[in-house]
Formats: C-alpha cells, sequence, structure tokens
C-alpha cells in the first residue's frame, strides 16, 4: 500500500475536500501570479498601458507627461472582472479603448450594449488587438500589482526600469515616505 493509499484511508471525506480545496486555492494563485507577470510585459510591451494611465498605473501619462491622462489605477475601486471587462470593452464616452476586435460588434459583450445603442459614446478600439488570455492577464496584473498598491516607491521604479536610474530618484524608498508625487 503506498502512502497516499494509507492517508487516504485515514482521512476523513470532509478533511480531504478541505485538502483538496486549499490544493486548488493555491494552484489558482499560482496560476494568477503567472498571469500577472504576463500581463506585466503585456501592459508595457504590448497594450501601450503607460502611454495613458503611466507606467506605475498612477494617472502620470508616460506620453503626456500630465496626471489627468487617465485615471489612477492605484486608487481604482474597480473589482478583477471590472478591470477586465473595462480593458475588453473600453468606457463609453471616455478615451478609454477597447481591445476586443469584436467588442460591440451586435452580440452585446459588452456591458449589454451594441455599437449602435451607444452612438458616439461608442468607444474607439484600441491600435493593439488582445485576446482574451492577454486581457485576463493585463486584469490580474492591474488588480494584484497596481490597484491599492499606494504610492509610487524607488524600489518599483527600479523594477520597472532597472536599478540607477537618475528619475527613480524622485520617489520616496517607501510608500510612507515623502514625494512630489
Amino acid at each position: 500500500m503506498t502512502c497516499f493509499a494509507r492517508v487516504r484511508h485515514t482521512v476523513s471525506p470532509l478533511a480531504a475536500a478541505v485538502i483538496g480545496a486549499a490544493a486548488f486555492l493555491v494552484c489558482v494563485s499560482l496560476a494568477r501570479a503567472d498571469n500577472a507577470a504576463d500581463g506585466a510585459r503585456i501592459w508595457k510591451e504590448k497594450a501601450g498601458c503607460p502611454d495613458c494611465h503611466g507606467w506605475a498605473g498612477d494617472g502620470f501619462s508616460s506620453a503626456f507627461h500630465a496626471e489627468g491622462a487617465a485615471p489612477s489605477l492605484r486608487k481604482t475601486q474597480l473589482t478583477r472582472d471590472q478591470i477586465r471587462e473595462t480593458i475588453q470593452c473600453g468606457r463609453p464616452g471616455t478615451p478609454m479603448p477597447h481591445f476586443d476586435r469584436f467588442a460591440y460588434s451586435g452580440d452585446k459583450r459588452c456591458y449589454g450594449l451594441t455599437a449602435e445603442d451607444l452612438g458616439d459614446q461608442k468607444p474607439n478600439r484600441s491600435p493593439v488587438t488582445l485576446q482574451p488570455y492577454e486581457i485576463d492577464a493585463v486584469a490580474d496584473y492591474v488588480a494584484s500589482e497596481i490597484k491599492g498598491s499606494g504610492r509610487v516607491t524607488q524600489e518599483e521604479c527600479n523594477d520597472y526600469f532597472g536599478p540607477g536610474r537618475a528619475a527613480c530618484g524622485s520617489y520616496p524608498v517607501t510608500a510612507s515616505g515623502s514625494s512630489a508625487r
């Protein structure tokens, strides 16, 4: 009899269910962490998110060098699923584009609306199309790494741009430190 078989016979069905659920949650957490790492790469290299939201998701646009080009995702109250829908469908009536090439194509996949329903409020299509798994990855990255992360720190700047970047010195060492941002 193997060790597993012995354990299986000595563990109650409830305990086995709890152990199984815990193992499942660990696997889901690890998958989300891997997905978030992919999301960081897509955020930075493919989707162009820093152009509007800033490299740190703080609303300080990388392209326009001004606060307010897009909301700070560090302060967002959106859930992970709402973040995902926003990436997929854009934000009607705002500059936030949709990354799903089939958004508003008639099947009401976005906010239950079609292009006709929205009229001139329909978001523009991003020049970059993201696949559903890429949208998931960016949503996981924003929800787990950016949302609620407080003030931008030197460590985050160095992680993003690489160590020794002079501009990173303008950020506090810790999120509780003082900074111009």
